[in-house]
């Protein structure tokens, strides 16, 4: 899934109905995505996210938006060199960055000092008309840019900083 169709790229450079430049589309689409994920920390589609941790204390994901249903997949290997499953984790999401944290009731396992922890959950937006609109706006901003400013000289300077306007409110600040 793409933030913005072929069909909406076409229209922002007025290219009607003509599809011979689609692949070339894509390929800004794909570019602006991500753009917009780099820039605000958001996972645009829907994916699994795999990350790694040392040990259990503050395991704060870099994926965003993460469901509160979200179901983590948190591993790490024993000191036998078996790999563990911990089936006791949980999304908390009351803020950003989400957190894996155990069940309440429950603990992480003790594990050794340096012990890698490994959490996979399922991140992103799960339709394009989930992304906020300013990412869908920014994207077709960046698109046109691309167009118009092959060389990367100030329009795409421009469009940068345009984008920057769009997506600010919702970045990440800290992780």
């Amino acid at each position: 899934m793409d933030i913005v169709s072929l069909e909406d790229a076409r229209r922002q450079l007025r290219l009607g109905s003509d599809t011979s430049r689609d692949q070339e589309l894509q390929d800004w689409i794909t570019d602006a995505q991500g753009w917009i994920e780099d820039y605000t920390g958001h996972t645009l589609t829907l994916r699994d996210v795999t990350q790694t941790f040392t040990g259990f204390e503050t395991m704060a994901l870099r994926a965003w938006p993460v469901a509160a249903s979200a179901v983590p997949i948190v591993t790490y290997t024993d000191q036998a060199g078996n790999a563990v499953s911990v089936p006791t984790a949980r999304i908390d999401v009351s803020r950003r960055p989400a957190r894996v944290v155990p069940w309440i009731g429950s603990r992480w396992p003790s594990v050794s000092a340096g012990t890698t922890v490994t959490v996979t959950v399922a991140a992103g937006y799960a339709s394009a008309d989930d992304v906020p609109r300013n990412f869908r706006r920014a994207a077709l901003l960046l698109i046109g840019a691309y167009d118009a400013d092959r060389e990367g000289g100030e329009i795409m300077q421009a469009a940068e900083e345009t984008a920057r306007r769009l997506c600010g409110g919702k970045r990440a600040r800290s992780l």
